[in-house]
C-alpha cells in the first residue's frame, strides 16, 4: 500500500509540472543516466529493474523514466495481467521521491552517466517527453522482447545511432532461459528460478544474441559498461561515471533448502511410504488423490498459460509430460476395491509420458529444470502403483 501512495504521489507531482518542460532545451550541465536496480524479494521483481535518469540542475529538473509501469484501474485488469495482454506504460518519477523506495527495500542501485553529446542528451530528453504524453505511454510488455530493459537500450540506440558501439561481449551462445537462471543465481533465489523454469516453454530456449540478451538489466549495465561512443573523432567511453547510490546488506536466501533437495528428498519419502504400503497391503488412497490433484493443477496452469495467454514464452510446455491436466480432476474419482478401465488407461498415459520424459529429457527441445527429475520419479512411480491396481 505504501509503495502504490508513493508512486501516486510521485507521478502527481511531476504530472503538476511536466508541461512547464515540454519543448525546453537542456543545460550544458544535464546529464542522462543509466540506473539498474537489483533483483527484490517478490517474485516480479526477480530480475531487477532499469530506468533512465534525467538530470538538470539549471532547469531543476531531476526524474527517472522507467518502463515498467501498469495502470490498476485498468478493465479487467488481473484477467488481463494473467493473459499477458495488459499494456504496460512509461512511468516518470521524481528521482528524490522514487529512489528511497529502493533503499527502503535493500536493493541497490547504481547509476551510470551517460557521455552523450549535447544533441544527444536533447534527442533523449524530447523523446521520453514525447513517449510520456497519455497518448504515447502504453506499450504492449513482452518480457524477452519489449520490457523496461530493451526499451531504454532502444532509446540511447535512436539517439546516439552509428555514434554508438556496443562491444558484444555479452556471451552470445546462451539461451534466454539461461539468463533467467544466471540473473535468479545472482539474486541468491533458486525458488524463483525453479517457478520460473517450470512456466516457459521451448520459446525460451532460443539462442538470445548479445543484443537480446539486454532483456535483463544487469545485462544492460554490462554492455554500457564496455560500449563506446563517438566523440570528437574519436571512440570514448559510454560510461562516464559509475557509482552505487547505496548501501545494502547481504540476506540470506528465501528458503534454506534448494528445488532439487527438497524434491529429491520428497521421492525418496514416496519410495519409502510405496514400500510400507506394499508390505502392509494397504492402500494410502489420500496420498494418490492429493498428489495427482497438485499434478493435475499444475497441468491446468501449463495448458492455461499455453493456449489461453499472450506472454510470448509460455507456449509449447513440455512440463505438461509430467502434469497431464485432466488429473485434476480425474484423481478424485480413485476408490479402493473399484476398478475403472477409463482411470487405468489414464494412468498408463501418464506413466508413458514420465518414462518418456526421465529417458530422453537431455535430447527433448525443451530445458527442464533439474529438479522435475525427482518430480517426475514421483509422478512415475504413484501411477504405475495405480495403474497396477487398476488391472
Amino acid at each position: 500500500m505504501k509503495r502504490v501512495l508513493l508512486i501516486a504521489f510521485c507521478l502527481l507531482t511531476f504530472t503538476k509540472t511536466r508541461g512547464q518542460y515540454i519543448g525546453q532545451k537542456l543545460s550544458e550541465q544535464a546529464e542522462v543516466s543509466l540506473l539498474t536496480i537489483a533483483p527484490g524479494e517478490e517474485l516480479w521483481s526477480f530480475a531487477g529493474h532499469t530506468a533512465m535518469r534525467v538530470k538538470d540542475p539549471v532547469l531543476g529538473f531531476d526524474v527517472n523514466f522507467n518502463y515498467g509501469v501498469f495502470d490498476f484501474r485498468k478493465e479487467s485488469f488481473y484477467l488481463k495481467f494473467l493473459r499477458g495482454t495488459l499494456p504496460y506504460q512509461i512511468g516518470a518519477y521524481n528521482f528524490q521521491q522514487e529512489t528511497p523506495y529502493w533503499f527502503a527495500e535493500n536493493r541497490t542501485v547504481t547509476e551510470q552517466v551517460l557521455n552523450l553529446t549535447q544533441q544527444q542528451k536533447q534527442h533523449i530528453f524530447d523523446f521520453l517527453m514525447e513517449n510520456y504524453k497519455p497518448e504515447n505511454r502504453e506499450y504492449m510488455y513482452k518480457f524477452f522482447y519489449d520490457n523496461c530493459s530493451t526499451r531504454v537500450r532502444d532509446v540511447l540506440q535512436d539517439a546516439a545511432g552509428d555514434s554508438l558501439k556496443f562491444s558484444q561481449t555479452l556471451n552470445s551462445s546462451k539461451s534466454f532461459r539461461d539468463w533467467i537462471k544466471i540473473s535468479s543465481q545472482r539474486s541468491k533465489n533458486d525458488w524463483a528460478e525453479f517457478g520460473m523454469d517450470l512456466l516457459i516453454g521451448i520459446p525460451s530456449d532460443e539462442t538470445a544474441s548479445w543484443e537480446q540478451a539486454m532483456f535483463i538489466p544487469d545485462n544492460l549495465m554490462m554492455a554500457f559498461d564496455s560500449a563506446s561512443v563517438l566523440r570528437e573523432g574519436s571512440w570514448q567511453p559510454l560510461v562516464k561515471n559509475k557509482r552505487d547510490l547505496n548501501q545494502t546488506e547481504e540476506t540470506a536466501e528465501s528458503l534454506p533448502i534448494k528445488p532439487f533437495a527438497f524434491f529429491g528428498l520428497l521421492f525418496l519419502a514416496v519410495l519409502f511410504w510405496s514400500y510400507k504400503e506394499s508390505q502392509s497391503q494397504k492402500w494410502l488412497l489420500w496420498l494418490d488423490k492429493t498428489l495427482f490433484s497438485v499434478i493435475g493443477i499444475c497441468g491446468i496452469i501449463f495448458f492455461l498459460l499455453w493456449f489461453f495467454t499472450n506472454h510470448g514464452v509460455t507456449e509449447f510446455n513440455l512440463n505438461i509430460l509430467w502434469a497431464i491436466p485432466v488429473m485434476f480432476p480425474l484423481a478424485l474419482f480413485l476408490q479402493k476395491n473399484k476398478k475403472k478401465r477409463w482411470l487405468k488407461q489414464l494412468f498408463l498415459v501418464q506413466m508413458l509420458c514420465c518414462i518418456v520424459l526421465l529417458l530422453f529429457y537431455k535430447f527433448l527441445p525443451q530445458t527442464f529444470h533439474v529438479a522435475v527429475l525427482p518430480i517426475a520419479g514421483i509422478v512415475l512411480t504413484r501411477s504405475y502403483l495405480i495403474w497396477r491396481r487398476q488391472s
